[in-house]
């Protein structure tokens, strides 16, 4: 990779929430589900593929493809029949191809629409859980919360750490499952992880869909947070 594309790179990820989607090969932790992705796109559609163009390198730009989208449905965003989609020739690519059908979470970054390898955008024929998740936002009054303790080596048990998440004057208390997992509804609104109890911390190395020391859960969206276990390895 060219010095200027690398240092391009490096600007986004420390000045852009989602600039991580395009730095490199890192994409945000954790996993992201569609209801959650959808509140962070601009545009949300299905649609098929008409045509494509290939753009070199030129300056800071480190070249990459348009795509010309007919749309079939726009979940998200402006009502209208096509749209053009950009995804970067970098590890983070998201490449497409002519006449085949699409479902596609887009983001206006350097004055285009660009979509990403990292997140739910897929073939249509595999976004059947992605497209339920979306069209249940609407009939869903409260938001979820979900997470993961990582290891941050092997030999860690990630069962029963206690997770307190903190909304305003509430107080969330979750337990970890076998593999580090926890779980709970809450009302939509502003969020933070009390990290108070010293059973987990926040890996300042790590790029996040959702930060823990604080993020919005909207009514229908689910959001994902993570954090490292202080647990030592199991020396047995």
């Amino acid at each position: 990779m060219q010095m200027k594309s690398f240092v391009r790179i490096l600007i986004l990820l420390l000045c852009s929430p989602l600039a991580s989607v395009t730095a490199l090969a890192y994409c945000p932790v954790p996993e992201i589900r569609a209801n959650g992705e959808f509140f962070k796109s601009d545009v949300v559609l299905t649609g098929t593929v008409i045509s494509q163009r290939y753009t070199n390198p030129e300056g800071e730009d480190a070249g990459g493809w348009y795509y010309e989208m007919r749309a079939a449905k726009v979940l998200k965003g402006p009502i209208q029949k096509e749209f053009t989609v950009y995804t970067e020739d970098a590890s983070a690519r998201f490449p497409l191809e002519d006449g085949h059908d699409y479902l596609l979470f887009a983001y206006r970054a350097h004055g285009r629409l660009e979509i990403y390898g990292c997140g739910n955008s897929a073939p249509l024929s595999k976004a059947s859980e992605s497209l339920r998740q979306i069209q249940t936002i609407s009939v869903t009054p409260d938001g979820e919360i979900e997470g993961w303790i990582a290891e941050e080596t092997t030999g860690v048990h990630l069962s029963g750490i206690h997770v307190v998440v903190r909304g305003g004057s509430q107080v969330y208390r979750a337990v970890t499952d076998k593999d580090g997992w926890f779980h709970f509804r809450v009302p939509k609104g502003q969020y933070e992880v009390d990290f108070s109890n010293h059973e987990y911390y926040l890996n300042e190395g790590d790029v996040f869909w959702y930060d823990p020391k604080r993020f919005t859960v909207h009514a229908g969206e689910t959001a994902a947070v993570q954090m490292v276990s202080v647990r030592h390895p199991d020396r047995r």
